[in-house]
């Protein structure tokens, strides 16, 4: 691409990098001579046309956005099968690459920058756009602070149906929402969520959640609670993690309502504008401190006579009245000594072992011994219903009689409703599958009609009742059975010419193309292939070449001499060349006439053939040197 002109307009200068979808370029507009990004769709999704419309989205939706915080989009086009975008072009690095060299960045810049995130997508969402892939990657920072956000490439229109494709889950799995990873409706506070995650990492240095693979990191966005981040960071201040925790909540509904709340209580934090939630406290303000005791309040005057006299009076207690009370305290005593008594007199009881019998029989056993049961029914997927799982006090416990012995009795396994997941992305119907309560195992098949990685079998059937906790097998679709394909002899034949022979045999030409001087073969001819010609292959698989930088073989020419039969009769005449250009006709055909002696100067290169034809019949000739 280096060096090329997209639109008669736009001199690609120099690679920049790449993601999964698009090659970005540095280029320069030769109409307006300035510099301008070029974002070009990789080669081997031109003829896909799910990842060429998502990649015209990203243009279309934010080429009508007009902010300081978000990349702007200058044209689209198409040239040939090279699809592109060009957008402003960004003197600084992006996010994650700031983030890896410094680690944990400066309160104030991690803030500022959070800051402006928020403002451009509260941009973006004002137009009815959500990013639904925020992340360091997509944020550029400017050598003067400026931030913006670019890679809309994932972005939807909040107008049109916003629930994440059924086949597929989008996104980057350390950054997305809770919702994108359970395959639910995605919206502006997704976005919202992933501004948290990008915060937290800023001042911390880390993901919020890790995992070894994708699924485990989604599952925890799910499940999980991130570390708070000040235990990672002792200068993010409690309203600071607050905002962060605020963002990242689980539950939709207590995240911030836009992306300019969050916006302004960032800024007020800059700005040290403590108002309401965000109230920015001293450092000090928890610190110990010396405390002004209770404030007594007292009168200037003497207490009233006649109030000293009440406090000072006492009752009189009669005695008929002391002896009432002495001999009913004397009562009580007896009979608590006699209660007492009989509690500390009762006979102890050795409690049975009722575990892993049925409950009836365990009932029976304890009531036996004059013990008392109480019962509580759980699930238990190893032990039978109405088995007993275990008992409080445990067997062989000395107690005294009427003793509560507690049993926690099967229900048996609990069966719950298997999600069905037949033609899910393999990835969310994991996800799904996990999340409802089931281990998930894996297979794969080929499957000529379902698309490739999505599940086309489960057992058991989904919308079914299964064992909670049970594992629900997944089947999953290698696309169509390959084919294999015979490779073609391409070697001595032009670039073009190999790559239509090979289209012809369903296979690719390999990008990989190296060059070599040759004298065998002529300039931009195919010396050698890899594999060699007749090796099986799979359709679409690529095929190396080398392709010659000449000089090739000498030219020759010598003359041919040709007597047409002496029969009376008009004959055709015919000359046939075969070379390393390939076979072509020299003369003819043109009748002449009987006994007529035809000469003719032929040019061809080195190690071909000459071969004469008089009415479709091959003849001997003899080659005469020129001089």
């Amino acid at each position: 691409m280096i060096g090329n002109l997209l639109g008669n307009r736009y001199e690609i200068v120099s690679r920049l990098g790449g993601g999964g979808m698009a090659v970005v370029y540095k280029a320069r507009d030769t109409l307006l001579n300035r510099r301008v990004t070029v974002k070009v769709l990789r080669s081997e999704f031109t003829s896909d046309d799910e990842f060429v419309s998502r990649f015209r989205r990203e243009a279309q939706a934010v080429a009508k956005l007009s902010h300081p915080n978000i990349v702007s989009i200058y044209d689209v086009g198409q040239e040939d099968d090279i699809h592109y975008i060009v957008m402003e072009y960004i003197e600084g690095r992006n996010l994650k690459e700031i983030i890896r060299e410094q680690g944990r960045l400066p309160v104030n810049q991690a803030v500022d920058i959070a800051r402006q995130i928020c403002d451009g997508l509260q941009d973006a969402h004002e137009n009815g756009i959500v990013h639904r892939d925020v992340k360091p990657h997509n944020i550029l920072v400017m050598d003067n602070g400026r931030v913006k956000v670019t890679d809309f490439g994932i972005a939807q229109m909040m107008s049109s149906v916003t629930v994440t494709d059924s086949s597929t889950i989008v996104g980057s799995v350390h950054y997305f929402s809770p919702e994108q990873a359970k395959g639910e409706t995605t919206g502006v506070k997704s976005d919202i969520y992933s501004v948290g995650v990008v915060l937290y990492e800023m001042l911390t240095g880390k993901v919020p959640f890790e995992g070894e693979t994708p699924i485990a990191v989604a599952l925890k966005h799910i499940n999980s609670e991130p570390v708070p981040p000040g235990r990672l960071n002792p200068g993010i201040s409690p309203e600071l993690e607050r905002i962060i925790l605020k963002a990242m909540h689980k539950d939709v509904t207590m995240r911030y309502m836009n992306a300019g709340d969050m916006a302004r209580d960032l800024k007020r934090l800059i700005n040290g504008d403590a108002g309401g939630e965000t109230r920015v406290m001293d450092a000090d303000e928890f610190a110990t401190r010396v405390m002004s005791g209770p404030v007594v309040i007292t009168g200037d005057k003497k207490e009233d006579d006649s109030k000293a006299l009440r406090r000072k009076k006492k009752k009189r207690v009669r005695p008929v009245a002391t002896i009432l009370v002495v001999a009913l305290l004397g009562l009580l005593a007896g009979i608590g000594y006699i209660w007492v008594s009989d509690f500390l007199n009762v006979p102890e009881i050795v409690v049975p072992d009722v575990v892993n019998i049925p409950w009836e029989e365990a009932d029976q056993q304890l009531r036996a011994q004059n013990l008392d049961v109480k019962t509580r029914m759980v699930f238990d997927p190893e032990v039978e219903s109405g088995y007993v799982i275990s008992q409080d006090p445990p067997a062989d416990t000395r107690v005294k009689e009427n003793t509560v012995v507690e049993l926690l009795v099967s229900k048996g396994a609990e069966f719950i409703t298997v999600p069905n997941v037949v033609r899910k992305e393999k990835t969310a119907a994991e996800i799904e599958v996990t999340n409802a309560g089931f281990e998930v195992s894996f297979s794969e098949e080929f499957d000529d009609e379902a698309e490739t990685g999505t599940v086309i079998e489960q057992t058991p059937a989904g919308d079914t009742e299964a064992r909670k906790g049970s594992t629900v097998k997944l089947v999953i679709s290698k696309g169509p059975e390959p084919s294999p394909v015979e490779v073609p002899d391409i070697t001595g034949i032009s670039l073009k010419d190999a790559r239509a022979r090979l289209e012809e045999a369903e296979l690719t030409l390999s990008s990989d193309i190296t060059q070599e001087e040759s004298r065998e073969y002529l300039s931009g001819y195919v010396v050698r292939q890899d594999p060699q010609a007749g090796t099986e292959l799979q359709k679409g698989d690529p095929v190396k070449i080398v392709l010659s930088t000449g000089p090739g073989p000498e030219e020759k020419t010598v003359r041919v001499e040709v007597t047409m039969p002496a029969d009376g009769l008009t004959h055709q005449l015919q000359i046939v060349v075969s070379d390393v250009v390939g076979e072509r006709v020299a003369f003819g055909p043109a009748e002449l006439n009987s006994g007529e002696l035809f000469s003719q100067l032929v040019t061809y290169y080195e190690k071909g053939t000459i071969r004469v034809y008089i009415d479709d019949f091959q003849v001997p000739y003899e080659e005469l040197p020129v001089n």
